[in-house]
């Protein structure tokens, strides 16, 4: 990817990479999702090597959410489940509750931050104007699970505010292939520019 910027303008965007979705024990898994652990975790080292941003999504449910009427209870707010796997969370990791002023601007922007929300898009959180605005206009990598809900729900937010997006296509998987499939087209169709693991990392 030969305009990919320098990596002082990239913010990594890891979308709901917690146990429910990503391992096969979940409540809530999304088929194979557990091969995309190699990558994510090239990805999250890469980033921490080079002190990037990294803005976590993750749901963050109560026990009767009403989302559970269609998908059945995961995540729900500090269950087992609910965590991150070991590969896609640093241990100085900073969570952003879903309410208003839980987001403090660090002295320095770098490492992790977990934004939880409670639907499918991360830009619902009650702090995310503040955490966009303090970042910048920087090119975000978007990357995680599932493609065709909270990727694509993460990717459209980013292009809505006319952020400039690329989609690790080699780091995402979806429910279903036909899912997946629209989702990529639904994406592209928004701007969203397409790349691998490699091409990032390299």
């Amino acid at each position: 990817m030969s305009d990919l910027p320098n990596s002082r303008r990239l913010v990594f965007v890891d979308v709901d990479t917690q146990v429910d979705f990503m391992l096969p024990s979940g409540r809530l898994y999304v088929p194979q999702a557990e091969q995309l652990v190699p990558n994510l975790r090239e990805l999250m080292l890469w980033a921490r090597d080079h002190h990037l941003p990294i803005i976590s999504s993750a749901d963050a449910h109560a026990p009767d959410d009403p989302e559970f009427a269609r998908w059945g209870p995961h995540c729900v707010a500090g269950s087992p489940g609910q965590g991150r796997i070991p590969e896609t969370l640093f241990p100085d990791a900073v969570v952003v509750e879903n309410r208003p002023n839980a987001f403090h601007l660090p002295p320095a922007w770098v490492g992790q931050i977990v934004v939880e929300k409670r639907v499918y898009d991360f830009t619902t959180n009650a702090n995310i104007e503040a955490i966009l605005a303090s970042l910048g206009r920087p090119r975000f990598v978007v990357f995680g699970v599932a493609t065709e809900y909270c990727v694509l729900s993460a990717v459209l937010a980013l292009r809505k505010r006319n952020l400039p997006v690329a989609v690790v296509v080699d780091a995402i998987k979806a429910i279903s292939e036909e899912g997946g499939r629209k989702a990529l087209a639904e994406m592209a169709a928004a701007g969203a520019e397409f790349v691998t693991t490699a091409e990032i990392i390299r």
